[in-house]
Order: structure tokens, then C-alpha cells, then sequence
């Protein structure tokens, strides 16, 4: 029986939830931020993917015969733009409701910002979370 290697990479965005591991499409087990996951895969099992909210990692293909390490990580790109998009909210809502001011060009800077994040959301949603393989020990 072959033994697969997972390491949950730690990263803020999605730090909170767990990560669910399926394999063949079926729960099998789940992983926290910056964990490091060793489980052997049932016989006759072809492929392994993650899950966590509405986002999906590509599936990966399982070797039966081999022990292989994978890391688990976030896009950096998204990660960056949700980053974005949090602080612009936060200058937009601390200007207009604690100095009663409104400052619409923040909304114009932010506005590219949100249709990415709105990308990731919808169409983009199986590259945010990535599944690596390993050349060196975890």
C-alpha cells in the first residue's frame, strides 16, 4: 500500500478552514493551515483532490506503487488581490463613516481589484488552491 505525503502550506487567507482531502471524489480526510499530513491511499485509488468552500484544487493522479510528497499552497496572486481588496474597504468605510468624508476615487482604484477577485470566485476557482509535488523531504 502506497503512502502520500501532504503539507498544508501556512498563508492568511483561508487560514481558519480546514482543507477537505478527497480521494476518487469521496471525503477522506481533512488538513489545517500549515499541517503536515501522512496517510496511506485505499487500493485501486486513481486521484486526489482538495476542497475547501467553492474552491477545488485540479485533481492529481495517484501512483499505487509509490509514496509521494505533495504540497498544498495558495495562489499568491489571490491571496494578494483578496489582501487588496480588504484594505480598500477598509480606507473606503473608515473615510466615509468615521471622518464623514467620501472619497470615490478609492472606489475607481479598487474597482480592477474586485473583478479579479470576482474571477477567483467564479471562472478561477480551481487555481486558487494548488497541489505541488515534492521533489525533497517535507
Amino acid at each position: 500500500m502506497s503512502t502520500v505525503t501532504l503539507k498544508r502550506k501556512s498563508n492568511p487567507m483561508l487560514m481558519a478552514r480546514k482543507f477537505k482531502i478527497y480521494i476518487d471524489n469521496k471525503p477522506y480526510d481533512s488538513i489545517i493551515n500549515g499541517e503536515l499530513k501522512r496517510f496511506d491511499i485505499p487500493p485501486n485509488s486513481k486521484e486526489l483532490t482538495v476542497r475547501v468552500m467553492n474552491y477545488s484544487s485540479n485533481p492529481i493522479s495517484l501512483d499505487p506503487l509509490d509514496s509521494e510528497q505533495y504540497v498544498i499552497k495558495q495562489n499568491l496572486f489571490s491571496t494578494i488581490v483578496t489582501s487588496i481588496v480588504i484594505v480598500f474597504a477598509a480606507i473606503f468605510f473608515t473615510l466615509k463613516f468615521i471622518f464623514e468624508q467620501e472619497h470615490r476615487i478609492i472606489l475607481y482604484i479598487a474597482a480592477p481589484f474586485v473583478l479579479i477577485s470576482l474571477y477567483y470566485s467564479t471562472i478561477g476557482k480551481k487555481s486558487v488552491i494548488q497541489i505541488k509535488k515534492s521533489d525533497n523531504n517535507i
